[in-house]
């Protein structure tokens, strides 16, 4: 089986999916609205503070913002049935904010999307 076998709404009985998204920027700011429409937890992690502070502002109560260090990308990893990297450094390679030890804490078939490939990753297995 591939992937949680979950709606991102979830059922009656069931909890909504546990969506986490590295990187509050454009890209991460429009999944979260989308999975969000869907009634999924979502939660966005970023370094940047005012960032945060916006998207807590603008977000519906399914959003929840964190500050990207290493304790909360672990914590939320754990939890996560979906992870999203929306990194971006313009001009840069993503951090590496995945290492590959981190992967083994997932739920079994949790989903990885890593947006910033392009700019080499920001999950450190990313080909």
């Amino acid at each position: 089986q591939l992937g949680r076998g979950i709606l991102l709404g979830g059922v009656p009985g069931v909890p909504p999916a546990h969506i986490v998204i590295l990187g509050g920027g454009v890209v991460g700011k429009n999944a979260a609205q989308i999975a969000a429409g869907f009634q999924a937890d979502v939660v966005i992690l970023d370094i940047n503070v005012d960032r945060l502070c916006y998207l807590e502002d603008i977000m519906p109560a399914n959003v929840n913002t964190l500050y990207s260090d290493r304790h909360n990308i672990r914590a939320e990893l754990e939890l996560a049935d979906l992870v999203i990297g929306a990194v971006l450094i313009p001009g840069a390679r993503a951090p590496v904010l995945v290492p590959r030890s981190a992967l083994s804490s997932m739920k079994p078939g949790a989903v990885l999307i890593d947006v910033a490939v392009d700019q080499g990753g920001c999950i450190e297995t990313t080909r």
